[in-house]
C-alpha cells in the first residue's frame, strides 16, 4: 500500500481557489501529472492555498518544507 501524499485536494478547495490555480482544467492536470511530481510542488501549492485562506502560519509551515529555495522565490513572485 502506498503512502498518502498530502495535497490541496485534502482541503477541499473552493471554486474561487480553483480559479486562482488556473480553473477546473488544473484539476485534471493535477491528478494526472502533479501527484507524481516532487514534494516541493505539493508543499508550494499547499502553502499558496493556506495563504489564500489567510492562514499565514500554516502557509509558512508548508513553504518552509520546500527544499529548493530558489524555486520557491521564483514561484511566489509569479503567483
Amino acid at each position: 500500500m502506498s503512502e498518502h501524499i498530502e495535497t490541496i485536494l485534502d482541503y477541499n478547495p473552493t471554486e474561487q481557489e480553483w480559479k486562482r490555480f488556473g480553473g477546473r482544467d488544473f484539476i485534471m492536470k493535477y491528478l494526472d501529472i502533479y501527484l507524481q511530481s516532487h514534494s516541493d510542488n505539493h508543499n508550494y501549492h499547499l502553502g499558496l492555498l493556506f495563504s489564500m485562506r489567510g492562514n499565514k502560519a500554516k502557509a509558512n509551515a508548508y513553504f518552509s518544507k520546500i527544499e529548493d529555495r530558489e524555486m520557491l522565490q521564483t514561484l511566489v513572485e509569479d503567483f
